[in-house]
């Protein structure tokens, strides 16, 4: 199975997409496929790495973050931590939901939250700006995060 996905696996991968609290039972249920070859799969799929991980998809705006903003960052080549380091370390940021290097005119972008406008601006300007690697940014404010 390594590298390869049948039908019922990419049946059961498009079903947990949307529905990954669901129990195995409802899931061989909705899907017409059996309870243990359900199981199995989902085992499999997850040793192989197909799925890393079960996550929630929090609502930020309910847990008092109303600000939602992508960071576009350009990398000072000229640094001694490098690109990737630099990645991790905003990854590991509390504010911080994503971090990717990229190609284009700029390096890497973040996906960031925060309470309020001060607290974004705490982020870019205190903490951003002062970061090993970082030559400048770019802040994208979210109207509208549909997923």
């Amino acid at each position: 199975m390594q590298g390869k996905l049948d039908a019922k696996d990419l049946l059961i991968l498009n079903y947990l997409k949307d529905h990954g609290r669901d129990k195995i039972s409802e899931i061989s249920a909705k899907l017409e496929i059996p309870r243990a070859t359900v199981f199995e799969r989902m085992e499999k799929l997850r040793r192989d790495g197909f799925i890393k991980r079960y996550t929630l998809d929090l609502d930020f705006p309910k847990l008092g973050y109303s600000i939602m903003a992508y960071i576009l960052i350009e990398y000072d080549f000229k640094s001694q931590v490098s690109q990737k380091q630099l990645c991790q370390q905003l990854a590991a940021m509390d504010n911080v939901l994503s971090a990717s290097v990229i190609a284009g005119n700029w390096d890497l972008i973040i996906l960031a939250v925060a309470k309020s406008m001060n607290e974004l601006s705490e982020l870019v300007l205190d903490k951003l700006k002062g970061m090993e690697g970082i030559s400048r940014t770019l802040s994208v404010p979210i109207f509208e995060h549909v997923k």
